[in-house]
């Protein structure tokens, strides 16, 4: 492979910059004196006995038993607006056939119960 008088000093000069700001480690040794950020949990060294403050439990609890309705007023992203409000806004009057009228089959379920019927027959 030919190289041009500038690409090769480009490639030696690359080179030297490496050589003297880049190490490379073979081996890597851990620095026990500095603190974790997490410890171990399965570690019987790192367990520490104190117990943890009730405000943080507390806190932590609360962000797993609430949804986003309890903790913010008002829905922050649009992925939030779909099912914020459950109840609908004009009462539903399922007599009124004129303005209720649901689907009891699709196409899609009736084709799904005549394969689950030859199935059955299938089977016995």
């Amino acid at each position: 492979m030919k190289f041009s008088k500038l690409s090769a000093n480009f490639l030696i000069e690359r080179n030297l910059k490496d050589e003297k700001y880049i190490t490379v480690y073979d081996q890597y040794t851990p620095n026990y004196a500095r603190q974790v950020v997490t410890g171990k949990f399965y570690s019987k060294y790192e367990l520490k006995g104190d117990e943890a403050d009730q405000a943080i439990l507390d806190k932590l609890q609360w962000v797993k038993d609430f949804g986003p309705r309890e903790k913010l007023d008002w829905p922050e992203t649009s992925n939030q607006w779909y099912g914020w409000y459950l109840e609908p806004l004009v009462p539903l009057d399922k007599s009124n056939k004129k303005l209720y009228f649901p689907q009891p089959c699709s196409e899609m379920t009736k084709h799904g119960l005549q394969l689950l019927k030859e199935k059955t027959k299938k089977k016995q």
